[in-house]
């Protein structure tokens, strides 16, 4: 079977070969006519899928490299599903969905409480920081930080940024129930 290698810039995002579809995203966002490139990858038979996130707010310029290699090429560690959040730390059984890249991942139930923080002013959930200065955490889905993106959202050693939030909650809409 084909093993599938993903670099963002020269970073490698995914590499793994249960892969089912790649895909590139572009899209407009709402009012504020902005428009956002995203790129994710679809894993797993059925009844196993998962969405991996790659990449948000990819920009001209920035390289996708994609790369097919023999199995023998893949390590037998590298990087393994996540079997919980990142965030709260629940099982993958315990929730509706994981969002997920590279070995960490983010669930429907974060999801929705780090949206109302950012949408609608609502409490921050226990144990979740904004980190807003340099040298804050840097985002586990775009591996940005500040000041390279306005804050991130952190709990437990875990990072995400507004857009990287923004496009899971957007890869989960048409999933929600």
């Amino acid at each position: 079977m084909a093993v599938f290698e993903i670099k963002v810039n020269g970073h490698q995002r995914f590499r793994g070969d249960d892969v089912t579809a790649i895909t590139l995203a572009a899209d407009r966002l709402g009012r504020r006519e902005t428009e956002r490139v995203a790129m994710h990858v679809g894993t797993g038979g059925p009844g196993e899928r998962e969405i991996h996130y790659l990449a948000t707010n990819l920009v001209p310029g920035d390289e996708i490299t994609i790369r097919v290699l023999e199995d023998a090429e893949l390590p037998d560690d590298a990087y393994p599903a996540p079997e919980s959040c990142s965030f709260c730390g629940s099982s993958h059984h315990d929730v509706h969905s994981l969002v997920a890249v590279q070995q960490k991942a983010i669930c429907d139930r974060c999801l929705s409480s780090f949206s109302a923080v950012v949408l609608k002013g609502a409490p921050l959930p226990t144990g979740t920081a904004i980190r807003e200065a340099a040298g804050a955490p840097i985002c586990a889905f775009c591996e940005k930080g500040p000041p390279d993106v306005p804050a991130v959202l952190v709990r437990n050693d875990s990072a995400i940024c507004p857009g990287c939030l923004r496009s899971c909650t957007d890869l989960r809409e048409p999933n929600a129930g």
